[in-house]
């Protein structure tokens, strides 16, 4: 055997091996270097849950909404008076000056601060179940940002032993044309293949740093630290029976908020229809009077007269708003409604997709792929059906990729509109 041939062999092999090296993007390796910290979905919750903006917005909310609650029970305060009467001017000889010191205090009807103590107290509780639910939103989005993370994290791992692939592969081609043994054609669509794997490695970094930036956003960091995310994407998700969620979909906080703030509403119909009864203002002091050391009681009752103020008004604006809340509350039902059946579609066809990509079409395109290699390694079949199967391979593989994030981002938008402690809280789900 010549040298000639031995070195075209020995180039012919090294493509062979070099394409067998990349072609089969399996389990990803890690795309960060190994000192980087890593982050799980528990602690990301959990730095959410404890930093979101959003999130200490309403909890301020809430405390205020408390105060408010406390400052409704408290009686109105009583009003010191002090009075001068008949003194100076050109008063007659026999009129004596007096001076008055007296206390009045308002009483209000009774029922109105019943009433606006409940107002107050169905005011806080539904600032509360906006917390919860902006919660529960929030952690939801955790779970789609950080499957999000996974999965870019997983693409640049392959993508970037594609590109590795795609310059071994060049280079052997190059040798191999330097040997006179293939047509500088297949050279160039090496290159070829080695810049499109390059590009595609470049464009999943820039989405490895897209989507942790959008994951720390969530607890209002701008510059987020070069960290990895921990943890793989769940390949098996069960489906929920799709009626019994629906029953319990009046339990979330999307819905209790709207049952409490019709209930708020009611307390204040009751309050603007009792604004017309009057408040009565007792007073009672002492007077004196100049020159003289008598003293005498004095006491007033001051009843306001509904001339111009009969608050129609304002019962008309609460009434209206009764039916506006009734309304909306049945708007949120449709809505979730709507959301919940999209999101179990969605999800049943996400768990359809994942099952047809793992058990079908990546093991027919890694069968096709290892009898090409076996075939390329005894002469029958060119390079280029090689690289041919190579990308399919690599193809199939970032589809299926795509598709267990899709799937793990379902999962999270249908576990949003179920009700389960476990997900309303702090931490991710056991």
């Amino acid at each position: 055997m010549s040298n000639a041939t031995l070195v075209s062999c020995s180039v012919s092999l090294l493509v062979a091996c070099a394409v067998a090296a990349g072609g089969i993007p399996g389990a990803a390796p890690e795309s960060a270097a190994p000192s980087a910290p890593t982050l799980t979905r528990v602690e990301a919750r959990d730095l959410a849950l404890a930093a979101n903006p959003a999130l200490q917005a309403l909890a301020a909310q809430v405390n205020a909404a408390a105060g408010a609650f406390r400052q409704s029970g408290a009686f109105a305060n009583p009003d010191l008076v002090v009075e001068s009467e008949d003194f100076g001017g050109d008063r007659p000889p026999d009129v004596t000056s007096q001076r008055t010191l007296s206390f009045s205090q308002a009483i209000e009807w009774p029922g109105k601060r019943s009433a606006r103590r409940e107002a107050a107290g169905l005011a806080r509780d539904v600032a509360t179940r906006d917390l919860e639910r902006a919660r529960r939103d929030v952690l939801a989005e955790v779970d789609r940002r950080f499957a999000t993370l996974l999965g870019a994290q997983q693409r640049l791992a392959i993508t970037a032993e594609n590109a590795r692939t795609a310059r071994e592969v060049s280079a052997a081609v190059a040798a191999l044309v330097g040997a006179g043994e293939v047509s500088p054609i297949e050279e160039s669509r090496a290159q070829g293949d080695e810049a499109l794997a390059a590009i595609d490695q470049s464009t999943a970094e820039r989405d490895v740093d897209i989507a942790r930036r959008a994951l720390a956003l969530l607890w209002g960091e701008e510059q987020p630290a070069s960290v990895v995310a921990a943890g793989e994407l769940a390949h098996e998700v069960a489906l929920p029976a799709r009626e019994e969620a629906l029953a319990a979909l009046a339990t979330l906080p999307d819905v209790r908020r709207w049952d409490l703030e019709t209930s708020r509403q009611v307390s204040l119909v009751t309050l603007a229809s009792r604004l017309a009864l009057p408040d009565l203002a007792l007073s009672v002091g002492t007077r004196s009077y100049s020159g003289s050391d008598g003293r005498a009681w004095v006491a007033g009752v001051a009843v306001p007269l509904p001339l111009f103020t009969q608050f129609a008004g304002a019962r008309a604006e609460a009434s209206a708003r009764l039916e506006q809340v009734k309304f909306e509350r049945r708007a949120e039902e449709v809505r979730l409604s709507v959301a919940f059946v999209t999101a179990h579609e969605t999800l049943a066809r996400a768990i359809s997709e994942v099952r047809t990509l793992r058990d079908d079409v990546v093991p027919r395109a890694t069968n096709v792929y290892d009898a090409l290699n076996e075939g390329y390694r005894r002469g029958k079949f060119r390079l280029l059906d090689l690289l041919e199967a190579r990308r399919s391979l690599a193809a199939s593989r970032l589809r299926y990729l795509d598709a267990l994030v899709r799937l793990n981002i379902a999962e999270a938008d249908l576990r949003r509109l179920i009700p389960d402690a476990r997900t309303s809280e702090t931490g991710a789900q056991q």
